[in-house]
Order: C-alpha cells, then structure tokens, then sequence
C-alpha cells in the first residue's frame, strides 16, 4: 500500500468515508476539517492536503497544513485554537509501518520544511507519535497545550446529576432560575435543526459581539460549524431571551455519546441575571435526558467554573518535529532543546526551594 497526497477538494469517496467513521470523532471527520478550509485556512492562504494509504477500506488520514511564505517553514496538523482535539486515527501496528512513508511523501511535496507541529493530541496519542517520530531518526519534543475537563454521566439522570453538584452551584442555579423565569418574556430556546437556523446563527452573534469576548478573527467559522451541525442533527444551541433580546447563548454539539459544549456568551449588560449559568443547567439537562450522553465535556482550558459542573481533568498536548536536514530545523531544534532543559532547571529550583523553605 502507498501513501497518497491529496487537496480537500479532490478527496477520494472511500477517504472521506474513512474521514467520517464514527472512531473518528466529530472534530476529525471531513465536515469539520471542510468548515476550516473554507473558513480559516484559505483565509490565511495555506497550503493544505491529505496525506492517507490508498487502497484500503479504513485508511489513515493525516490533515495538513503549510504556511508557504513563512521563514521558518512550518507543516503543521489543520487545526488551531478552534480544534479541541486533533488525531492520526487507525490501527498502531499500521501507523507504525506508515510513518516513515508520510515522512517521504512530506518531504516529496515540501523538501525545505523545518518543523511539524501536531496539536492538540491526547497525551497517549502524543507519546505514541513521539517514540514513532524518534524511532525514525526525527527529533521531537512534545509541549502542554491545555486542561480539558469533562463529566462521566455514569447512567443518571440529571436530577441525580445535579443533586450531587456542591450547594453553592444548586442554590445558585435554584435562586438565578426563579428570578429569571418571573420576569416578563424571560425563557430559553434550544435550536437543534436547521430549521430557524439563521435565526438562531443571527442571535449567537449578537450575543457574543455585546459578551467580553475578543472580535471572532474568522467570522465565518462558526456560523459554518453551527449550519454543519444543524444539517447532520448534531446542534443544540441553547439562547436564553428576556423579551425579544437574546442575553446568552451557548453552542454545544451532540456526537460520540458526547456532549461538546464548544462556545459561550452572555451579554455583560445582563450580568446580574446570570443567565448563562441557567443555560447550562438546561442545556445540560437536555444532554442528559433526552441525548442520553455518556460524556459531557467542557473541551479547551482550566477555566475555573468548569470544576463545578465537571467530575474529571486531562489534558492536550503538542507535538514538535524537527527536521534535522534543514539548518533552521536543526536551529529550533537546539533552540526547544534548550528551553526545555532551563524550564526543567527552574522547576528543580523551585521545588528544591519550596522544600528547604529558603
């Protein structure tokens, strides 16, 4: 079996199908990755392609990407602070046998690229990739990317869920819902079809322009990632209204037995509602209940909130080769070498000094 390149647009039948098996995952699978094509990727003018094994029925699939006019020219995995999770899905002993031949066929397309970058992976997916990189003469170091925290439903229901919320996150939501279903026109929609899809599109986005969050840097990103999952019945997206006015909205995916709650905001003019807390609550009663997840998580960052509706922590990592045949690649490799071994040091340091008290 060979390794084949290819761009998005000219994807075999049988590699999209590969694309989307359900092991996969919703942030792998080819709607997700088209979405960011059309929406980040050709905005920034990337160069990306496909590289995967012909002929076979479930084949590997690594996404790139590449920054052409960059001086320090980086391959990269398609993915960026939207990804929460990016993966080389398929069976080890094949990843195994196959990793030298992405490399040649990497180095057949882009013959002077200093350094891959691959984020973010699980960590064991991250160790796997790195001992594999390794065993075929690439240099690599692998970095933190982020904490994802997410919930292990285990059967209950949300009732029994949230009883076991600690009593400050109860009364909370208690007392918040009370005052806020009272008032006139208070209530909460969950948009999950592409019916009414542009009104539920329009009212995220007035949403998160009057919420604390920066300017989208791609605004066409997630009104796409709402229609793909409006389209394949994968949308809940929750918006809580007082009167005609949306105040919070929330944008959560239902896939892989998976609750994904990828975005949210609330106007900060209705701060003292708390209405983004009341939409969690019901967004995840709705995931729970009806959805029947196993999973609900919470995806990138140690925000501090997350620990009082989540049960579990992990993490993501990153994955740095380094392309010893280019000076600049041998450059960053001494140059995250180095670094690694002075945070190491200060890490000593500190734990030294915080034992001894100095």
């Amino acid at each position: 079996m060979s390794i084949e390149v290819s761009s998005i647009d000219g994807l075999r039948d049988d590699v999209i199908l590969g694309l989307n098996r359900p092991e996969r995952g919703f942030f792998n699978s080819f709607g997700w990755f088209s979405n960011f094509f059309n929406s980040v990727a050709k905005v920034l003018n990337f160069d990306c392609f496909f590289l995967y094994q012909s002929q076979i029925n479930n084949p590997l699939i690594l996404p790139l990407m590449y920054e052409a006019n960059h001086s320090l020219k980086v391959v990269k995995s398609m993915s960026n602070y939207y990804s929460p999770i990016f993966s080389l899905v398929g069976d080890r002993g094949m990843v195994e046998s196959e990793i030298s031949s992405f490399l040649q066929q990497i180095n057949k397309r882009l013959p002077a690229w200093d350094l891959m970058e691959l984020r973010p992976l699980s960590l064991e997916e991250c160790d796997f990739l790195l001992s594999e990189f390794q065993k075929n003469g690439m240099p690599a170091i692998k970095f933190f990317c982020f904490g994802n925290w997410f919930l292990d439903v285990a059967g209950r229901s949300f009732t029994e869920y949230f009883s076991q919320l600690s009593s400050q996150v109860r009364n909370t939501v208690l007392r918040k819902s009370k005052k806020f279903f009272q008032l006139d026109g208070a209530k909460v929609t969950i948009f999950t079809s592409i019916q009414h899809i542009e009104e539920a599109i329009a009212c995220y986005e007035q949403v998160y322009r009057s919420s604390w969050k920066v300017e989208e840097p791609f605004p066409e990103f997630m009104p796409g990632l709402i229609k793909l999952a409006a389209s394949n019945g994968t949308l809940r997206l929750g918006v809580a209204y007082l009167g005609d006015k949306a105040i919070a909205a929330q944008v959560w995916i239902i896939a892989d037995k998976t609750a994904y709650i990828f975005k949210l905001a609330y106007d900060d003019a209705y701060t003292q509602y708390s209405a983004g807390t009341i939409l969690t609550s019901k967004l995840m009663e709705h995931a729970i209940d009806l959805d029947k997840v196993e999973i609900v998580d919470y995806l990138s960052g140690d925000d501090s909130y997350k620990k009082d509706w989540m049960s579990h922590r992990r993490e993501r990592w990153g994955l740095l080769v380094f392309n010893t045949s280019s000076f600049r690649g041998c450059l960053e490799y001494l140059k995250e070498t180095l670094k690694a071994r002075i945070k190491r040091l200060r890490d000593i340091y500190v734990m030294l000094k915080t034992k001894l008290k100095i």
